[in-house]
């Protein structure tokens, strides 16, 4: 907590809080607004859902390419401010009454799409701000105030739907984003890129792949992190809440699992700002292995006790994998390609999200919930594989 002392390390952490604390409102409030419109059915709100992820994923690469070329600072603070002005006029229609399944599918593409910018910035951006010697400090930081606003985000959008009304939530959304536009626009790097010369986009593109594919570390771990994204993401929408209706008691079940998912990403960024691995990516590939934990116990399912405990634990090894993931990513990319190559790593996060979550009902249909939640927990537990190529194993961290 000493970094906050630093002010450009504060109005970042302060940035990302208000991003992600507005971004929590939304899944409520959007769900609520689109089942609010006459004759809107539940697949209407998985295009608005998609339609969100769609624009993110297409804008990831070209972001990585601009991030790269241009100011991240300028890039993250247009993004937010995009983000911003979709959320407010979204709430707008909602609260007039003139909103459409789609016009906020499409305003939700386009705020997707600012997203798809942002994040390969923003991971480029970090290094620029905080010294090689505090990076791991500081990205604990950053992923502490993005797990207490995700917290208190999703639990104020209930509320405000309840109270006052999904509109309202959508904008007080917009409201979040514009004020960490200010922040980051308060955030002055220790260092600007040197980008001299001038370069075709497809030849950046070209080079960004070279860069990516060039690192063989890189390259496992991000196969290795979209194989267990594909379990998580079908596990986390799908799955583990027909398990809670099906062998627990419904939906307190899933809230207090998730809950204690929730607490342990905050412990888990705490954690990985205290610890120095010689060779970073072997307990961090580790630790993503047991985010697994929680859906094998569901697949059983063991008592509502072992669940909680592995949805603790599993929250947080997410954060000690992020955190070090990250550090790596930064202190071993040159920062003048970082956001290119973070951009496939972005991808792999996102891209394969919708598909397992569209897929995982009919498969539930055709073998069960438990059997799928098996064959989640198996794609969620891969990531320790990666330690079988001698680059992952061998990366040393930055001293």
């Amino acid at each position: 907590m000493a970094l906050l002392a630093d002010r450009d390390v504060r109005s970042l952490a302060l940035a990302r809080f208000w991003a992600i604390l507005g971004a929590s409102l939304l899944p409520t409030a959007l769900a609520f607004s689109v089942l609010s419109i006459e004759g809107a059915t539940p697949s209407a709100l998985g295009i608005v859902v998609a339609s969100s992820v769609v624009g993110q994923v297409a804008c990831l690469l070209p972001g990585g390419v601009v991030a790269d070329r241009m100011s991240r600072r300028l890039i993250m603070i247009v993004a937010e401010l995009v983000v911003g002005a979709v959320s407010l006029l979204s709430g707008a229609l909602v609260i007039s009454g003139h909103a459409t399944v789609a016009t906020l599918a499409v305003l939700a593409a386009i705020g997707g799409g600012a997203g798809g910018f942002f994040y390969p910035a923003f991971t480029g951006f970090v290094p620029q701000v905080a010294q090689l010697e505090i990076l791991q400090s500081v990205n604990s930081l950053l992923r502490l105030s993005v797990n207490i606003a995700r917290i208190l985000g999703t639990a104020a959008g209930g509320v405000i739907v309840a109270v006052v009304g999904p509109g309202v939530a959508i904008g007080s959304a917009g409201i979040a984003a514009l004020i960490a536009s200010v922040f980051v626009a308060l955030v002055h790097p220790r260092f600007v890129v040197d980008r001299q010369g001038d370069s075709h986009p497809f030849t950046d593109f070209r080079e960004g792949w070279t860069a990516f594919t060039a690192r063989k570390w890189v390259v496992a771990v991000v196969v290795a992190g979209t194989l267990s994204n594909i379990g998580a993401s079908a596990a986390m929408g799908v799955l583990g809440p027909l398990q809670a209706v099906t062998a627990l008691n419904g939906a307190s079940s899933w809230a207090v699992i998730t809950s204690a998912l929730a607490v342990g990403t905050v412990i888990g960024a705490v954690i990985a700002g205290r610890v120095r691995p010689k060779r970073p990516l072997v307990p961090a590939m580790i630790a993503l292995g047991l985010f697994s934990l929680p859906f094998l116990a569901l697949a059983r399912p063991m008592s509502i006790t072992v669940i909680v405990i592995a949805a603790l634990v599993a929250g947080i090894s997410l954060d000690m994998f992020s955190v070090l993931w990250d550090t790596a990513l930064q202190q071993n990319i040159p920062n003048d390609s970082l956001s290119r190559v973070s951009a496939f790593d972005w991808l792999g996060s996102f891209a394969l999200s919708p598909i397992a979550i569209a897929v995982a009902g009919p498969l539930v249909d055709v073998y069960g919930v438990s059997n799928v939640l098996w064959l989640a927990a198996a794609f969620a537990a891969t990531p320790p594989l990666a330690l079988l190529v001698p680059a992952v194993r061998r990366l040393r961290a930055a001293s």
